[in-house]
């Protein structure tokens, strides 16, 4: 990367250079040491596509994931593939309630407030089954409960919490069956350190 930022002067050009050499916008990002608001900007503005994804990619063990700050902005996952399912909102009875029907597939989602990601999480089940049992919170799904009480206080004080999701295929290893949903969860928790996690956070 430093060979292709040799002779550039400012941190535009080097982020077009090196988004058309095929880098990551989070890896450029975390070798000129700015945000990510900031390389998505510049990309947009020059209409650059490269750096969104490379699909599924073995990364080597001596290349850490890149690390992203726990205020990252939901734009690096929705340029990754996730679509936004709809927000928490209050009923009549003051409980929490999703605003539009989730899919019944299972997948990856985020809960983001402000457009900063505050929680990742993955069902197996269905989505939909999932986001049921958060707005239900019952004391006996303790990380159900617990978040269930974060999103109702948000709400409550007129903040807007809202959904992401993400449903990536299934996989195989030399014929063995890739759960990639769970995959991604742990990566994106591990990346981004969100704040509402606890599972996983400062691993």
């Amino acid at each position: 990367m430093s060979v292709v930022v040799a002779d550039l002067a400012t941190k535009s050009d080097k982020i077009r250079s090196l988004l058309r050499e095929g880098y990551l916008r989070t890896e450029v990002a975390e070798f000129l040491g700015v945000r990510y608001q900031h390389v998505r900007k510049v990309a947009v503005d020059a209409g650059i596509d490269e750096g969104l994804q490379r699909g599924i990619v073995v990364v080597p063990k001596s290349k850490p994931i890149v690390k992203v700050r726990d205020d990252v902005a939901i734009e690096v996952l929705v340029d990754a593939g996730f679509t936004r399912l709809g927000a928490w909102t209050l009923d009549d009875d003051g409980k929490i309630a999703l605003d539009a029907p989730a899919p019944r597939d299972p997948g990856v989602y985020a809960f983001v407030v402000d457009g900063l990601i505050k929680y990742v999480g993955v069902s197996r089940a269905g989505i939909r089954s999932r986001m049921s049992n958060y707005r239900l919170g019952q004391t006996g799904q303790k990380t159900s409960a617990r978040v269930n009480l974060i999103i109702n206080e948000h709400a409550a004080a007129g903040a807007l919490v809202e959904v992401y999701v993400a449903m990536p295929p299934a996989l195989e290893w030399n014929g063995l069956p890739v759960i990639t949903s769970a995959g991604l969860e742990a990566g994106l928790i591990k990346m981004i350190q969100p704040p509402w996690n606890k599972m996983g956070v400062g691993s």
